[in-house]
């Protein structure tokens, strides 16, 4: 599996605390692990959202969209509940 990063995921990413920074990489890094393993931890609250694309959960305000193909994982937006809806809205 290949993975990604969209342009408004890195400009998202940009201004993070170290601390931010360090709970996205830790969510991303058991993302990653959990597709390549194929089982999927309760705790990341992986949803379908549309057509191919899924959030899970940084922690309870912060969300990562990804979208899914056979062989890429592309991460489109980190944001919170609210950016989630608007990202929604415009596809």
């Amino acid at each position: 599996m290949r993975y990604a990063y969209h342009q408004a995921f890195l400009q998202a990413t940009e201004r993070l605390s170290r601390h931010q920074a360090n709970a996205l990489l830790r969510a991303v890094g058991k993302f990653q692990q959990a597709t390549e393993a194929g089982q999927w931890p309760r705790g990341l609250g992986i949803t379908h959202l549309r057509r191919d694309y899924f959030e899970f959960r940084i922690d309870l305000r912060l969300r990562v969209i990804y979208r899914r193909s056979p062989a890429l994982i592309e991460y489109v937006l980190y944001g919170s509940h609210e950016d989630v809806r608007r990202f929604l809205k415009s596809l």
